[in-house]
């Protein structure tokens, strides 16, 4: 008896001795997509790689570090490697204060904040993919996260980047000298955001969160960007699994440029009843609207393949099978409506295979 309780508390003895003692995790999401329309691509491919270390550095400082490898839909070329994320975490150098440090996901938003294997849908919507990238703007600098002393809940995150990095920004479809998918010149005035959210609990199981976001930006060619946003997030949490999941966002992005602005809003529904630790079944709604694609001249292109003119809806099913923890099996069935294809107005009918499974100690979530 006594052998057995030392072998099972020797993680929590070792971590108390070094408290450099480090956790690794691995994951892979692998996707498969069909398209009714033979112009878009159909393929099956391991999307993304990624391979995580965190730590305790000090009794102040915690380190992450994440490499990951991943390859665009339809792309043929080899996957590419990239130092995905790497900063220093902290929420003891002051009180009631979380610090970080480094490259990382920005702090707004609801998909912006986790990995893509994280995420309840199985890829971006029209207008994430557009505003922040088929994954999320990650970026260099220093965010801060303030739990406020008042007596209804208000959690402040502030941050600044670097704005060198800033994927799928409207600006880039703007400047000649820039690469359509890829900024990474120094603007002019960097990226700087703000996140207010609250949490109003119900029960231990229950509860939801609500939040207002802020991102803006100007690139180096002088086009200012502003992004609003409302995420919001509710849980009823049954046993091991969620029993209802509802999920939505709602952005705005305001650009302007040479005296003229133009504002593009785009959002997302979820909803997942889950029936016990294994099965699931969602309901999904995505729509796009960019104001600019009014003009022929300015069709907003989607790294899909298509081109979005007036509006974009998509509608979907989503069954999920939960194998374990540490693996998830989801098909999406959607239809689109208002993709332009070789300068054809058309609809496509999608079937959406992802697998995702993930090795080791993946760090904790916030709600």
């Amino acid at each position: 008896m006594k052998i057995f309780l030392f072998i099972f508390f020797l993680p929590s003895i070792a971590f108390a001795q070094n408290p450099q003692l480090i956790q690794w995790f691995a994951g892979a999401d692998l996707i498969g997509t069909g398209n009714s329309q033979e112009e878009l691509s159909n393929d099956f491919f391991v999307r993304e790689f990624e391979l995580s270390a965190f730590s305790q550095i000090d009794h102040v400082w915690q380190g992450s570090l994440t490499m990951s490898m991943h390859k665009d839909a339809g792309s043929i070329d080899q996957p590419t490697a990239e130092v995905h994320e790497a900063f220093l975490f902290s929420n003891q150098a002051i009180n009631n204060t979380n610090i970080k440090i480094g490259r990382f996901f920005l702090g707004f938003g609801r998909l912006n904040r986790f990995h893509r294997h994280d995420w309840a849908l199985s890829e971006a919507p029209t207008y994430h993919e557009e505003f922040f990238g088929e994954e999320a703007v990650r970026d260099e600098g220093v965010e801060i996260s303030k739990l406020l002393a008042t007596d209804f809940y208000l959690d402040l995150t502030m941050g600044i980047t670097s704005g060198k990095e800033f994927v799928h920004s409207h600006s880039e479809s703007h400047s000649e000298d820039e690469d359509e998918d890829h900024e990474t010149v120094t603007p002019q005035v960097p990226t700087h955001y703000l996140r207010l959210a609250s949490f109003t609990e119900f029960s231990t199981q229950r509860g939801i969160e609500y939040a207002l976001n802020y991102v803006g930006r100007t690139d180096n060619a002088g086009v200012k960007s502003q992004y609003i946003g409302l995420d919001f997030i509710y849980k009823n949490k049954f046993s091991k699994f969620y029993k209802d999941l509802l999920q939505l966002e709602v952005w705005n992005r305001a650009t302007e440029e040479e005296g003229e602005i133009h504002n593009d809003i785009g959002g997302y529904l979820y909803y997942e009843k889950g029936f016990d630790q294994n099965h699931a079944l969602g309901f999904l709604v995505d729509w796009y609207t960019p104001e600019g694609a009014h003009d022929e001249e300015e069709e907003e292109e989607h790294s899909h393949g298509f081109e979005v003119e007036d509006y974009f809806t998509e509608v979907g099913m989503v069954y999920s099978y939960y194998n374990s923890e540490f693996m998830r099996t989801r098909l999406t069935l959607s239809h689109g409506d208002g993709l332009t294809i070789d300068e054809k107005r058309r609809d496509n009918t999608k079937l959406l295979l992802q697998m995702v499974f993930t090795i080791g100690a993946h760090p904790a979530h916030v709600y």
